[in-house]
């Protein structure tokens, strides 16, 4: 029997069980897009399921399919956990024309309505202590059972953390996983001693743990514990609770809120490659009580296992099941007893942001509601401080002039309305600044106005993004922007992988090589 498709057989069935056409699914809208390529959602052809197409980004294509990809697919196909984010199948895209287009390839996965992350910027939603159990405890399962099959994820953070509108929480992007070559881990034994070397260049900066700043190569399971931890704090707090700006300052802030390291809470610190700027940091016992005030004693007593410093002591997954705090009233919701929220992905994030601090409401005309809008003006902006006003105090306390902020005219008062107290405006200057525009004068004057104006609108500053993300290559570990981040959403976060990524040369299976 002649073949006819390299996908299907004569009996029209995959040649390739787990691998389709990428024509089977109709595409709906772009989740997320980075430099590791672009997040869609989508619709199968065949069962109208609604599924996650993630692309795989070839950075490099004359050296083969990218290894962290290979990888990735290898642990997801051997995984199966509720609690962990299912591989349904890979779906290529072939090159069409005259073969100048490569082939794509897509990573199938179920679609989840939102990250934990996207939930927490989301203005809409409010966690409850419930809530923030139920989802603690379903990491704290899929955790398990990865360290357990001794998988090392390497990259914990919200933005990695999918949920359903059923209320179910999985672990996804498994790009820096990893084979453990150590035993799992036992009860009350923590994350146990590693024998082997690894890669330190991994985990996003604001989730890494302090030995993998000091630059420990032989490190556990327990780094993702320390990431469970902060990721535990961001659903009390609403956002990361160790937002560093370098290395050294995401120890700082560390170290300001568990304390400074010593040889009884973390012995063999000051041995470490990169203890020597920590030295000089001074003695702190830390606040971490002070800073989650607003949390119960058995709440405040988990968050310190997770985020201790001692790494061989810092609690597993199996002993944080079975702390109190899940025990203890208000007990963790059940995953179908939580509502149902509106999408919340990266590109669902712009929206959030533009709802995050609404403009207080404008009184109807002649409503005369005065106490809703106390300190606003009728226009809605803020009216003026009486002891740091901007405005001159002849203008303090008077009322609008007719027409004047409700929208009832626009233009210049008359003469007969004009507010006189106001001081008069200042003179219009015989040479407006160079604008980059106007047409040089014969006098010489543009020449020189050129040196003192810069031309054209002042350019705007770029937007913050995530601090820190391993890199595919040899480069350095750096920070794409130090800057401090007010807007520390804007970055973050998503097995569909919103962030752009970079990682470091690529760790190994048992074999004996790096990782």
């Amino acid at each position: 029997m002649a073949i006819t498709s390299l996908e299907k057989d004569g009996n029209d069935q995959a040649r390739f069980p787990g691998c389709s056409n990428i024509r089977d699914y109709e595409f709906v809208g772009k989740l997320g897009e980075g430099t590791f390529g672009e997040v869609y959602r989508a619709r199968s052809k065949k069962d109208t399921t609604v599924v996650a197409l993630k692309k795989i980004l070839m950075h490099h294509e004359k050296e083969g399919f990218p290894i962290t990809a290979i990888r990735e697919i290898k642990l997801l196909k051997a995984l199966s956990h509720p609690n962990i984010l299912q591989l349904k199948e890979m779906a290529i895209e072939r090159g069409k024309g005259d073969g100048r287009k490569k082939p794509s390839m897509y990573m199938v996965f179920p679609y989840m309505e939102h990250d934990l992350s996207g939930l927490l910027e989301n203005p809409a939603v409010h966690f409850t202590e419930p809530q923030i159990k139920c989802y603690l405890m379903q990491l704290l399962e899929g955790l398990k059972y990865l360290h357990a099959s001794r998988i090392l994820h390497r990259d914990m953070k919200a933005a990695n953390l999918l949920i359903s509108n059923g209320g179910l929480l999985q672990i996804a992007d498994f790009g820096l996983a990893r084979p453990y070559d150590e035993p799992p881990p036992q009860p009350g034994k923590g994350g146990g001693e590693a024998k082997r070397e690894y890669t330190a260049l991994v985990v996003t900066r604001w989730y890494r743990p302090p030995e993998l700043l000091l630059q420990l190569k032989r490190y556990t399971t327990a780094i993702d514990l320390w990431g469970v931890g902060c990721v535990f704090g961001e659903m009390f707090k609403g956002k990361p609770i160790l937002m560093g700006n370098s290395d050294l300052n995401q120890a700082q802030l560390i170290f300001s809120l568990v304390g400074t390291p010593t040889e009884e809470n973390m012995p063999g610190w000051s041995l470490l490659p990169g203890c020597e700027g920590v030295k000089n940091f001074g003695f702190k016992r830390g606040n971490l009580a002070d800073y989650f005030k607003d949390l119960s004693p058995t709440a405040i007593s988990l968050l310190g296992e997770l985020l201790k410093l001692d790494w061989r002591k810092r609690i597993n997954a199996i002993d944080a099941l079975k702390h109190p705090y899940f025990t203890t009233p208000p007990l963790p919701a059940r995953p179908g007893d939580i509502p149902q929220f509106s999408d919340s992905h990266e590109l669902d994030r712009k929206k959030f942001r533009s709802q995050r601090a609404p403009v207080p409401p404008v009184p109807a005309v002649g409503s005369g509601d005065t106490q809703s809008n106390s300190g606003w003006g009728s226009s809605g902006s803020r009216g003026p401080d009486s002891r740091n006003s901007r405005i001159p105090g002849g203008a303090r306390g008077r009322p609008n002039a007719p027409g004047h902020g409700n929208a009832q005219r626009r233009g210049p008062f008359p003469p007969s309305q004009r507010d006189t107290g106001l001081p008069p405006r200042p003179p219009v200057p015989a040479h407006p600044p160079w604008d980059g525009t106007q047409a040089n004068r014969p006098d010489g004057r543009d020449d020189q106005r050129r040196d003192r104006y810069g031309q054209g609108r002042p350019g705007t500053r770029p937007g913050n993004t995530d601090s820190y993300v391993p890199n595919y290559g040899n480069a350095p570990d750096r920070a794409r922007d130090s800057s401090a981040n007010p807007d520390w959403r804007s970055n973050n976060r998503h097995d569909y992988r919103r962030e752009p990524r970079r990682r470091s040369r690529s760790p190994s299976y048992r074999d004996g090589s790096r990782g």
